[in-house]
């Protein structure tokens, strides 16, 4: 019976993400943005961006126009409603904040791979001292690597909130990709990862040293070869709070996976892989779970749980997490 309302819970979810994925432009997201766009005086260090009415029709031609922003000379990229086809990555820069005018509503897509592990596989570049928020990205990729987000060498000053965040179509998927100690803070976010046949696929996916803090985020991945809620690389230290994380419809499906990367902390969160709830690579691995549902248990060591359960009533050991 729980399994059945997992499965119910899991499917419900998918099918609101793919409905939104799906569907655009048909009713206006819970947050919008007003965007100054036509008549009147420009507004100093505001460039719009707009299918008619605005400075740009391109976001990256727009982001590219901006070549003076600093600590003290900041700038705001507003993008209004709308499809924006990108063929290669809007890539930010420091102190330009870029926002949609809402989630369901300002969309950059495309289907945009490499073999590399860089912008060219991505959709969005992120950058430091710059926010991204208030919109919708979507990658089909289509060749070895597709990426929503990519991020290398952030910091804390790097912010990606409220989006949502697409892709499918390459060999390995990934929604934001953190990449060379990159530590962007990733708050209310919707990530969506789907893979087929032999895909790998990841919703988060942080490596060497890469920090994040993440609060807030939803993940659902699912089909192809593996699929992987949240995976840390060589990355310690990372932060998990208050998010929900779905792996299953591949060959194998765990919800977060440490590998190598001690001191992780999971708290108030649900994690659920139809393989494995949570693995650690090797029981020298700390990993921290506070006020949290593991659906499918623990593979691996070096668990502590403490006010845990797995989601049918039972309290998870306060050593082993089982």
């Amino acid at each position: 019976m729980n399994t059945r309302k997992n499965s119910f819970r899991m499917m419900s979810l998918l099918a609101g993400l793919l409905c939104i994925w799906l569907t655009t432009g048909a009713q206006a997201a819970d947050r919008v943005v007003v965007v100054p766009l036509g008549g009147g005086k420009p507004l100093q260090n505001v460039v719009t961006v707009a299918k008619a009415g605005g400075k740009f029709t391109d976001p990256v031609a727009a982001m590219n126009s901006i070549t003076d922003a600093s600590a003290t000379n900041p700038y705001l990229l507003l993008i209004a409603p709308g499809q924006y086809t990108l063929t290669s990555a809007l890539v930010m820069k420091e102190f330009v904040d870029v926002s949609g005018s809402g989630e369901q509503i300002t969309w950059l897509i495309g289907a945009i791979s490499s073999s590399n592990v860089d912008e060219t596989s991505a959709i969005v570049k992120g950058a430091k001292h710059a926010t991204l928020s208030n919109l919708s990205v979507s990658n089909t990729g289509g060749g070895t690597h597709s990426f929503g987000i990519f991020t290398t060498g952030l910091d804390i000053t790097a912010r990606l909130q409220q989006i949502s965040v697409y892709a499918k179509g390459g060999s390995a998927n990934v929604g934001i990709n953190n990449w060379e100690t990159s530590s962007p803070f990733i708050t209310g976010v919707n990530i969506a990862v789907q893979g087929t046949g032999t895909q790998v696929s990841y919703g988060i996916y942080n490596f060497n040293n890469a920090l994040p803090t993440i609060i807030g985020a939803n993940a659902l991945v699912w089909g192809g070869g593996s699929t992987n809620g949240i995976y840390n690389a060589t990355s310690p230290l990372v932060v998990i709070d208050g998010a929900n994380v779905y792996a299953y419809g591949g060959t194998t499906n765990r919800g977060v996976v440490n590998s190598s990367s001690n001191d992780v902390k999971i708290r108030r969160s649900t994690i659920s892989g139809t393989t494995d709830g949570l693995v650690n690579s090797s029981g020298s691995i700390n990993t921290r779970v506070s006020q949290s549902t593991i659906i499918n248990g623990v593979s691996g060591g070096g668990y502590t749980c403490v006010a845990s359960d797995d989601n049918l009533g039972n309290e998870l050991n306060n050593l082993t997490c089982l």
